[in-house]
C-alpha cells in the first residue's frame, strides 16, 4: 500500500496525492440493520488508516514518544457518499494535506474495491504536544520530510 504511487493515485490540483494506505473487508458485525456498513464505522476506518499511515512512512507513535512528542485528535469530520456491504473490500486513503508549526490536517476517503466508488470522505485534525509538558510543539523535519517523502509532496506552513 502506499510508498508514494503517485504515478496512479489521484493528483489533485489542491494537494499531494492520495495514498492506499489500509484495506479491510466488512466484517458482517460492522453492518446496520439494513445490511450496510454502519455510519460510526468508518470513524474507526478512519483512525485505522492514520495507524497505517505512520507505521508506512516509518515513524510510528514509539518512535514520536522517543523523539518527545505525541499527537492528540482535536477535530475529525466524514461525509458519507455511499454504501458498502457485507464482504465489500475497502480501500482506505490518506494524504498530509497541511502541516502547520504543531498541527496536521489528514484528508480520508474510503473507497469500494470493486467499482472504485467513494463511500466516505473527511479530515482528521491533530495537535503535536510535548510528551513532558502536553504544550503543543513544533511538529520534527524528520516527521515532515518522512511525509512529504512517502506522498510525493506536502503543504505546510511551519
Amino acid at each position: 500500500m502506499g510508498a508514494n504511487n503517485t504515478a496512479n493515485a489521484d493528483r489533485d490540483a489542491d494537494g499531494p496525492a492520495f495514498q492506499p494506505v489500509f484495506e479491510n473487508r466488512v466484517r458482517f458485525a460492522e453492518t446496520d440493520q439494513q445490511g450496510i456498513v454502519f455510519y460510526g464505522e468508518y470513524f474507526t476506518f478512519q483512525d485505522e488508516a492514520v495507524s497505517a499511515f505512520f507505521r508506512a512512512i516509518d515513524y510510528g507513535y514509539d518512535r514520536m514518544r522517543e523523539d518527545g512528542w505525541q499527537i492528540h485528535v482535536v477535530n475529525t469530520e466524514l461525509n458519507y457518499r455511499t454504501g458498502a456491504e457485507f464482504e465489500d473490500v475497502i480501500v482506505n486513503e490518506l494524504r498530509v494535506a497541511d502541516i502547520g508549526t504543531s498541527s496536521l490536517e489528514y484528508e480520508y476517503r474510503a473507497k469500494r474495491q470493486r467499482d472504485d466508488a467513494v463511500l466516505a470522505d473527511g479530515t482528521v485534525t491533530q495537535v503535536a504536544v510535548d510528551t513532558e509538558t502536553e504544550e503543543p510543539t513544533r511538529i520534527p523535519d524528520a516527521f515532515r520530510e518522512a511525509v512529504a517523502a512517502f506522498q510525493g509532496g506536502l503543504e505546510t506552513d511551519g
